[in-house]
């Protein structure tokens, strides 16, 4: 019974050690891959004042794009208004945007 016990033991203890050998070998490739991850992303952007620079450049031509996008859904919206009170069919407006009625309907488009 002892000897059945001590052998439990030292196998539940051989078990634990082999987990946290398996754990610290993840926990060495997750930092190599950090590493290398972070090597190259230095080589694509330089040093820090090159990466602030990007990140600046970035920003500001998202922003240009986001007032472009607004600008012409806004313009979009108007337009199904227009035809909408001329007389066309949610089918062919639906058809031409890609959206449902309801769709159209929560962007503002008022049917008439």
């Amino acid at each position: 019974m002892v000897r059945g016990r001590r052998i439990s033991k030292r196998e539940a203890a051989q078990e634990r050690e082999a987990e946290a050998h398996e754990q610290a070998e993840r926990a060495r490739r997750d930092a190599d891959a950090r590493s290398a991850a972070e090597r190259w992303l230095a080589r694509k952007w330089g040093d820090t004042r090159a990466g602030l620079d990007r990140l600046s450049t970035l920003s500001r031509d998202l922003e240009k794009l986001h007032r472009e996008e607004a600008k012409l859904l806004h313009e979009r919206d108007e337009l199904v208004s227009w035809l909408r009170g001329r007389g066309q069919t949610w089918v062919a407006l639906s058809s031409r945007t890609k959206l449902s009625r309801q769709a159209l309907m929560k962007r503002g488009v008022i049917p008439q």
